[in-house]
């Protein structure tokens, strides 16, 4: 049974997201991404934008054209992210888009199972899964 709170597996389901899109190019992820972030109320949205925030910091110096991409994502999912206030009707708009898109993603995103990414890409997510 995991014993994190419903939020932090929402969190980690966020940036597991993230990394689906970005560095595996799914974007299943990318719609993930912003399903969850439109669920999260304002606070924790502030949470995840701190985690861009400092991902993009982490990262600034490297010269990697990759690295670079990586970087103009994050803040091009900022600004998304940011844009407004996302409604109740907004979240589930996007969850609806998101069951369109990949039913497993979406399922995981209602239950708060960020362990999905980790079932989807073993490989990448093994040091993740359980």
């Amino acid at each position: 049974m995991d014993k994190r709170s419903y939020e932090e597996r929402l969190e980690l389901y966020f940036e597991r997201a993230v990394q689906a899109w970005i560095l595996l190019r799914d974007e299943g992820g990318l719609v993930a991404a912003l399903a969850a972030a439109k669920t999260f109320n304002s606070v924790d949205r502030q949470i995840i934008i701190a985690v861009i925030d400092s991902l993009s910091t982490q990262w600034t110096r490297e010269e990697d054209e990759f690295v670079k991409e990586f970087i103009k994502s994050l803040d091009e999912l900022k600004e998304i992210i940011t844009a407004r206030d996302w409604t109740l009707e907004d979240g589930v708009a996007e969850r609806n888009r998101l069951k369109m898109v990949n039913p497993e993603f979406e399922a995981a995103l209602v239950k708060g199972d960020p362990d999905v990414f980790a079932r989807k890409y073993p490989k990448y997510f093994k040091m993740f899964s359980k």
